[in-house]
């Protein structure tokens, strides 16, 4: 079943849909559609924390490529149901569910950050059913000799808390969240304060900063536990073998990031056997935002 309402974004004649389904197992899988809701479909996978609410703010942008973006609320995030011990090899399905649910046949499919090894885990699961995929500043299996070569001390240090027991990680996350929370400026002049140069020119934009605000706080709207379920899914090993993956995958990262630097992309270069590499110079961890049309352009072509 699908619940959802249209919202008219601000003026700018673009429709924004909110919805959610229940899936089989009878979890609510929330979801937003954007840009061109007639368009061809691409599922969007939001980072770490984020939430159905991550994309760029313009979406004039999106509705100009002729692409129906659609981003899900993973499990424990939003308004999606949490998960008890879901793993990386649980996400395929319920995006096919969802897939289903709307109708949408062949589609294609990028994420960001946290959301890339959901990408990988998508091409290779779902196989002939995505027309092409993009893994944007997309974190690496981290059990791997050289995992933390180029990353920042306090990404360094989250990476390795990622590893320990769900049980004592929760109450840190828990603590960390209601500060963020409680003061949503200070928590972005945090991320600031170890951000390239161009990242703080992205996030200067006062439309970018809010978006990120919003999605950060949608994300943890109903506690961490997704948070905490995703912190022991990137440090376990993915079980996803990419050298079987068939589809083209873009994978975009820039020279100015710490949070996840370029050798995580050199990396599944190596394995992805159609692999498009765009490894550019400058930029940082929140530059899917001024290179968002360069990202969604090849995914709505392969759609046509």
């Amino acid at each position: 079943m699908i619940s959802g309402t249209d919202i008219d974004t601000a003026g700018a004649g673009v429709q924004v849909r909110e919805g959610s389904i229940r899936l089989r197992d009878g979890r609510r899988f929330a979801y937003v559609e954007a840009g061109d809701l007639s368009g061809l479909p691409v599922f969007f996978i939001h980072g770490n924390p984020g939430s159905r609410y991550m994309r760029h703010p313009d979406d004039r942008l999106t509705h100009g490529l002729g692409v129906r973006l659609i981003t899900p609320d993973r499990p424990g995030y939003g308004l999606s149901d949490y998960q008890p011990g879901r793993t990386l090899l649980d996400f395929p399905d319920d995006l096919e569910q969802l897939a289903n649910a709307l109708k949408v046949g062949r589609f294609a499919l990028m994420g960001v950050s946290a959301g890339g090894p959901y990408v990988a885990a998508c091409a290779w699961r779902l196989g002939e059913r995505l027309t092409r995929a993009a893994i944007v500043s997309g974190a690496a299996p981290l059990k791997r000799p050289g995992a933390m070569a180029g990353v920042n001390r306090d990404y360094r240090n989250a990476y390795a808390m990622a590893g320990w027991p769900e049980w004592l990680l929760h109450p840190l996350m828990a603590m960390h969240d209601r500060q963020v929370r409680a003061n949503p400026k200070r928590a972005l002049d945090g991320v600031l304060a170890h951000a390239s140069a161009d990242d703080r020119a992205v996030l200067a934009d006062p439309l970018i900063a809010a978006q990120v605000q919003g999605w950060r706080r949608e994300a943890t709207r109903n506690g961490v536990a997704g948070m905490r379920r995703e912190a022991h899914i990137l440090a376990a090993p993915w079980q996803v073998p990419l050298e079987e993956i068939r589809c083209d995958v873009d994978l975009w990262y820039w020279e100015g990031d710490s949070i996840v630097p370029q050798q995580m992309g050199q990396y599944l270069a190596t394995r992805i056997p159609r692999a498009v590499p765009h490894f550019l110079p400058g930029g940082g961890h929140f530059s899917i935002y001024s290179h968002w049309k360069d990202i969604l352009t090849p995914l709505a072509r392969a759609g046509v």
